[in-house]
């Protein structure tokens, strides 16, 4: 059985973020298994982002039909400004990063890709992964299968922003990264760096 991944994406007020995470800490969507959830320190600020892994993809709609119909999204009524729930599949050959502490900054990365470009992806991705993953560990890399279309989404832990600067300098240095042949199937991409939260499983 393949799972299939919630990324759910939860807009707060300014000054709000720790009062939305102390319900957070007792959310988990039903049928599925909290990979992690963290907030945002750069980029889109006042924004958290939850993962939860599923068995299947009728049991992670299930769980966002209920979400949706409850109104009130996580139980966090108007401390919610929006929220925004998406399904992903890991790329081949790739695990989420079992819970642990690796961080504490996560980058999380996203990617609108040309109408053509998953399976140039996936393959550009295959022959480096393991390489770039010497170099620093892959927390996840997942593609959309709902929402805009196509798109991709990878999460990595670093100690530090400057051991960020080294890790990815030292693959550029390798010639691995970007994954050669994958930037020509880009439209757009953006990056952000999130902390986590203290009941998250990834630390």
């Amino acid at each position: 059985m393949t799972p299939v991944y919630s990324s759910c994406s939860i807009a707060v007020p300014p000054g709000q973020v720790s009062a939305a995470l102390e319900p957070l800490a007792g959310v988990r969507l039903d049928g599925g298994t909290l990979c992690g959830c963290w907030y945002a320190e750069i980029g889109r600020l006042n924004r958290i982002l939850m993962v939860h892994a599923f068995d299947d993809i009728a049991s992670l709609s299930a769980a966002h039909d209920a979400q949706i119909r409850s109104g009130s999204p996580l139980g966090l009524g108007a401390l919610a400004s929006a929220v925004e729930f998406d399904a992903y599949a890991m790329f081949p050959g790739v695990s989420f990063m079992p819970a642990g502490r690796y961080g504490p900054m996560y980058e999380v990365r996203t990617y609108q890709l040309k109408r053509d470009g998953l399976a140039a992806t996936f393959d550009a991705w295959a022959k480096v992964r393991e390489a770039r993953i010497r170099i620093s560990p892959l927390a996840a890399v997942m593609y959309g299968i709902s929402g805009q279309l196509p798109r991709f989404m990878h999460i990595w832990p670093y100690p530090s922003l400057d051991a960020r600067m080294a890790l990815r300098g030292a693959a550029v240095t390798a010639g691995i990264w970007p994954p050669p042949g994958g930037l020509p199937h880009i439209e757009t991409m953006r990056s952000e760096i999130y902390l986590p939260a203290p009941f998250s499983p990834l630390q």
